[in-house]
């Protein structure tokens, strides 16, 4: 009776534990923040020091740490835009580390995966990295409308359009949102406009092979 007294007590222990980690965790939870549909204009919904108990208390926060994540890469860069200038700040810093680590837990995130590609892109464009983890977010989330805005402004912006796995990437990316999402439109617009003179030929040759009339707006 004893053995079973105590294996009860532990059951009502591990129990209890997960009660208490849970009640902490969605107490230090942040609302879900959907990803920016503009790479100039991005911001953060919240202001102030983002909690990161939910990764260090609880192994079921995993979820809520990704968002956690989100939030302070898009402060991040939210800060380094305005400043206009990429400074190493140790918030910066902070946020690229916070984003690797949660990607190490949870690797099929494509927003932060292209949250990382944001980062990094500001302190420099031709970070190897960059590339790696632009193609995460489309071997990730291929069809996801969503970073479809972004991800063209961050490929537009640099060399990587040069490969060729980024470029049919892309370009799905572009058909897509010519043929299904037109809405969507004005953000190749917004891309073509930030691109360098490779993503500008690059959008410009992908739009024309699909609507010749939207193409001649692109440089309007």
């Amino acid at each position: 009776m004893s053995g079973i007294r105590i294996l009860l007590m532990a059951v009502a222990l591990t129990i209890g534990s997960y009660v208490v980690v849970s009640a902490v965790t969605a107490m230090t939870a942040l609302e879900p923040v959907p990803f920016p549909s503009d790479a100039a204009k991005i911001s953060s919904p919240w202001v102030g020091d983002v909690p990161s108990l939910s990764a260090m208390l609880s192994p079921f926060g995993s979820e809520q740490e990704s968002n956690h994540a989100l939030i302070s890469a898009l402060q991040a860069i939210e800060a380094n835009r305005k400043k206009q200038t990429t400074v190493q700040s140790e918030q910066y810093a902070e946020a690229i580390g916070r984003v690797r680590r949660t990607l190490s837990i949870s690797p099929y995130n494509p927003e932060l995966w292209l949250a990382l590609a944001l980062l990094l892109t500001q302190r420099d464009p031709h970070d190897p990295v960059v590339f790696e983890a632009l193609k995460m977010t489309y071997f990730t989330a291929p069809s996801d409308t969503r970073l479809m805005p972004v991800r063209l402004d961050v490929a537009g912006r640099s060399d990587m359009l040069a490969d060729p796995d980024i470029r049919d990437l892309a370009l799905s990316d572009v058909r897509l949102i010519m043929t299904r999402r037109p809405e969507l439109k004005p953000a190749i617009v917004s891309a073509f406009r930030r691109a360098s003179e490779r993503g500008k030929a690059f959008l410009q040759d992908a739009v024309q092979s699909i609507d010749p009339a939207f193409a001649q707006t692109l440089r309007g």
